[in-house]
């Protein structure tokens, strides 16, 4: 499988993942001049932007391992400009950064949330 149809594919898992736990999809693969984001939710409280790792066979690195501080910022300054776009505060705004890795093989997922 190529690494974009690898990526789609735990995108969508994510994505179903999210929504059986009551998140509401605004967007993926949000891109501007900053970043991407590969998936924007909502809960009832928050704006949650969201990192989705994902392969094709069970070998991973600790989950927290796989995403780098300058991934981080960029993802949160990406989220920045999402917010302005948007004509949200983003001091007043509730956001979250999650994280989902998805074993495309199995379907197997798991979310952490608040993970930076």
């Amino acid at each position: 499988m190529s690494r974009k149809t690898t990526g789609n594919a735990g995108e969508q898992a994510a994505r179903r993942l999210l929504e059986q736990h009551g998140l509401q999809h605004v967007q993926s693969n949000y891109r501007c001049d900053l970043g991407e984001i590969d998936l924007i939710m909502r809960d009832h409280h928050h704006w949650v932007f969201v990192e989705v790792k994902s392969r094709d066979n069970e070998v991973f690195a600790h989950i927290l391992e796989q995403i780098t501080a300058a991934q981080c910022q960029r993802i949160r300054r990406c989220a920045q400009f999402f917010l302005m776009e948007h004509q949200l505060n983003e001091h007043t705004t509730a956001l979250r950064f999650d994280v989902v890795t998805v074993v495309n093989s199995t379907q197997q997922a798991q979310w952490l949330q608040d993970a930076f």
